[in-house]
């Protein structure tokens, strides 16, 4: 038997216990700055990236597509901080989240949310989620934390399903 997940559409509300939606409409504080020539949509996600001794650090993704269909095997998460990606190409894309459970990804809840090309998301820190899911060769800014010396496993932790475990995304 084949498991299947079902691709939602993300809305501020479905994704709210995995982490943030970051769009201009996220925010009810809008500033006018720039002698009036621009809109601040100001603090429309919130960070954790400070832990521990860390640093904010920006970088930039290049996501290529997986073969269809998606297979979903791996999940990660990220315990010390949280982790934004904010799309640079106007692109829908994909998430694949799931709640813990004993510290492993709860494989009931496993939900995939397709994600307009004009927005970003925040996972909060320590939530599972699928490394990045792309339709098309697709860029993305990433902000989430660093430490300089300090081992990526500190905050990463990766779920490898077993073969009885693995889903597959329904288009």
């Amino acid at each position: 038997m084949i498991n299947k997940i079902e691709i939602e559409n993300i809305d501020l509300g479905n994704f709210s216990e995995f982490g943030h939606v970051i769009n201009k409409d996220t925010t009810s504080e809008k500033i006018s700055i720039n002698q009036g020539t621009t809109i601040r949509h100001h603090n429309i996600s919130d960070l954790e990236l400070n832990n521990e001794g860390g640093v904010p650090a920006i970088s930039i993704f290049s996501g290529s597509p997986r073969n269809l269909p998606i297979e979903i095997k791996i999940m990660e998460k990220h315990p010390i901080a949280s982790q934004s990606f904010l799309p640079i190409q106007n692109i829908d894309w994909l998430i694949v989240v799931s709640k813990d459970k004993n510290n492993m990804p709860d494989l009931d809840t496993i939900r995939c949310f397709d994600v307009k090309g004009d927005v970003g998301i925040t996972y909060n820190r320590n939530v599972w989620h699928h490394p990045l899911l792309v339709r098309k060769k697709q860029d993305f800014w990433i902000v989430d934390r660093i430490k300089k010396n300090e081992n990526s496993s500190v905050n990463l932790i990766e779920y490898h399903f077993k073969e009885n475990e693995v889903r597959h995304l329904i288009f």
